[in-house]
């Protein structure tokens, strides 16, 4: 069960899961123990090789295959990382159903100086939102535009930032 192994520093007893050296008899509950440890090694053995299988590109027949080609970079099929979907306007139609201005039938330019309705249309740095965020039609979204722009240069927004709720609410 234990034998004696020479080692630096001199000699030093080690654990043995084989026979009992001196016997040559199996020790009671070894060949158990030898089946436990044997099985737990092919379920880690399985365990490593279930991570360690990745798709692979396979070989086309009949095909020159270059060097570089067999390396195990070449070899892998790397998944294709997540895309954003691109953000499109909404359709003519659709943007009808959903400006307000184009279902109440009110210019946008009527409202240059009204700084309630036109910061609902700015971020909070001061940009003009774009269509695919505000959902207006291409002629409400020019008009709205230009509003904002005259707003700014009239003093009624200010040209860097959204206006401050506070400064418009009803007290």
């Amino acid at each position: 069960m234990f034998s004696r192994v020479a080692v630096r520093g001199g000699p030093r007893l080690v654990a043995s899961l084989t026979t009992n050296a001196a016997h040559r008899t199996p020790t009671p509950g070894m060949k158990e123990l030898q089946n436990a440890l044997g099985e737990e090694a092919a379920r880690e053995a399985a365990a490593t090789s279930a991570e360690i299988s990745v798709p692979l590109k396979p070989v086309k027949a009949g095909r020159a295959i270059r060097p570089h080609e067999l390396s195990y970079s070449n070899r892998v099929v790397v998944p294709t990382p997540y895309r954003k979907p691109i953000q499109v306007a909404p359709t003519t139609a659709k943007a009808k159903s959903k400006d307000i201005f184009h279902r109440l039938s009110v210019d946008p330019l009527d409202l240059a100086t009204n700084p309630l309705i036109l910061s609902n249309f700015v971020t909070e740095m001061g940009q003009i939102r774009p269509r695919t965020q505000t959902q207006l039609t291409v002629k409400s979204q020019r008009r709205l535009g230009k509003a904002i722009r005259r707003a700014r240069m009239m003093g009624v927004l200010p040209l860097l930032s959204k206006l401050p709720e506070s400064s418009w609410r009803f007290k």
